[in-house]
C-alpha cells in the first residue's frame, strides 16, 4: 500500500528518528510554514495550509507508536504515491500555481520552467519556479532563479520574501534576515515581514530580540492568531533560557527567582489567542518541569564540610551512646547527648529536605 506523503522528507529526518529529533525537526518546520499562511500571495498560502496540515498529521502519527509502525510498514512496502501530471500547452503559469499550492513541486517546477520560456521574463513564473526547486531540495537552482525574480521586479516584498524563505533553507542566514528587512521596509504594514524576522532570531535562539520585535506587531495586531503564535514561541523560547545553568539541550532552574520568571513567561504565552497544540504541548511540558522542581528532595552534599555519611552517621551515633549511657545509669549526660542529637537532626532536616531546585543549585556549585 502507497502513503500519500513521506512524512519524514516532510520533516527532514531519518526514518529511524528518535522522537526528541522528530518533535525538534517540526518545531522548526511549523515555524518555517505557518509565516506563510498570511503571505499575499494565494499560492503561497494555499502551500503553507498544506504543508501546515501536513506537519500536524506528521506529528500525529510519527509520534503515536503504534501509528508509525504502521505507517513504516506502507511505507517501506508501497512508498510514495506518484503525483498528477500536469496537463501539456495551456496556462503554463496558471498549472504551475495551481501545482505549487497543492505541494506537487515536481509539476510546478516543470510548468513554471514551461512559463518562464513561454512568458519570457515574468517575475511571477522565475519565483514559482524557485519555490519548486526549492520544495524539491534544489537550493542552488532555487536562489538563482529567486534572484532573477528580485532582479525584474526588485521592489516587490513577497518575491524578496520567497528570497529569504530560501536562504533560510540554505542556512544563509544573514541574507535572509537583510531579504526580510528589504521587505518590511517596502511594506511597513505587513505583518507577516516583521513575524519572519523574528523568526529569524528564534532560529538563533535569540528570544530577546525577536521579542523586541515581535511585541509591537502583537500590541498593533492582538487578535491575529499568527502574530500570537510568533509571539508565544518566543516568550516560551525565553522562558527556557531563563535559568542560568544550561547545557546543549537541557536546562536547571535553580532559583525561586528563576521558576517565578519562568512561570511568568509561560503563562503570558498560554494567554495568547494562539490554539496551536505545538505551543500548549510546550507550555504544559515546562510547567510540568517547575512543578517537580518546587517538589521537596533530600539531599545531603554535606553540612559544615561534613560529608553525607557523617551528617547522618553522628546524630544517628548519639543516640546509640545515649542509650549506653541510659543503661549504665549516666541518665544526665544521656539526656543530653539525646538533645544534642535531635538538634543535629533537625539541623539536618532543615538543611537537607530542599525543593528540587535548591538542590539542583547545589550540584550546579
Amino acid at each position: 500500500m502507497t502513503v500519500q506523503v513521506d512524512y519524514y522528507d516532510l520533516l527532514g529526518v531519518a526514518r529511524d528518528a528518535a522522537e526528541d529529533t522528530i518533535r525538534d525537526a517540526h518545531k522548526r518546520q511549523t515555524r518555517i510554514w505557518t509565516k506563510r499562511t498570511a503571505s499575499a500571495d494565494q499560492s503561497t498560502r494555499q502551500e503553507a495550509e498544506t504543508k501546515t496540515s501536513l506537519l500536524r498529521q506528521a506529528f500525529d502519527i510519527l509520534l503515536e507508536p503504534s501509528k508509525r509502525q504502521a505507517y513504516d510498514r506502507d511505507l517501506t512496502a508501497g512508498g510514495v504515491a506518484a503525483p498528477a501530471a500536469v496537463q501539456g500547452g495551456g496556462d503554463w503559469l496558471a498549472q504551475a500555481r495551481a501545482a505549487l499550492g497543492r505541494g506537487d513541486y515536481r509539476s510546478a517546477s516543470y510548468a513554471a520552467r514551461e512559463a518562464t520560456h513561454t512568458a519570457g521574463n515574468s517575475p511571477e513564473a522565475w519565483i514559482i519556479r524557485a519555490r519548486a526547486n526549492a520544495g524539491l531540495g534544489q537550493l542552488q537552482d532555487a536562489i538563482y532563479e529567486a534572484r532573477q525574480a528580485t532582479t525584474i521586479a526588485p521592489n516587490n516584498p513577497d518575491f524578496l520574501f520567497q528570497t529569504a524563505l530560501i536562504q533560510e533553507q540554505m542556512e544563509q542566514w544573514s541574507d535572509a534576515l537583510t531579504s526580510y528587512q528589504a521587505a518590511a521596509r517596502l511594506a511597513p504594514n505587513e505583518y507577516i515581514y516583521q513575524i519572519a524576522i523574528g523568526g529569524v532570531y528564534l532560529q538563533h535562539g535569540l528570544a530577546d530580540k525577536a521579542l523586541e520585535v515581535l511585541e509591537p506587531v502583537h500590541a498593533a495586531h492582538p487578535d491575529v492568531a499568527l502574530v500570537a503564535f510568533y509571539l508565544a514561541s518566543a516568550l516560551l523560547d525565553k522562558a527556557e533560557q531563563t535559568p542560568r545553568v544550561q547545557n546543549s539541550d537541557s536546562y536547571a532552574a535553580t532559583s525561586e527567582a528563576e521558576i517565578a520568571t519562568m512561570r511568568q513567561l509561560v503563562d503570558r504565552a498560554t494567554s495568547l489567542p494562539s490554539d496551536d497544540f505545538d505551543i500548549a504541548n510546550r507550555a504544559r511540558d515546562i510547567l510540568e518541569y517547575l512543578d517537580r522542581m518546587e517538589e521537596m528532595t533530600w539531599q545531603v552534599p554535606g553540612l559544615f564540610g561534613f560529608s553525607s555519611l557523617r551528617a547522618v552517621g553522628i546524630p544517628a551515633a548519639a543516640v546509640v551512646l545515649a542509650f549506653i549511657l541510659f543503661s549504665s545509669g549516666a541518665v544526665g549526660v544521656g539526656f543530653l547527648l539525646i538533645l544534642a542529637a535531635g538538634g543535629i537532626g533537625f539541623l539536618v532536616y532543615k538543611t537537607c529536605w530542599v525543593p528540587r531546585w535548591k538542590a539542583a543549585s547545589q550540584l550546579a556549585r
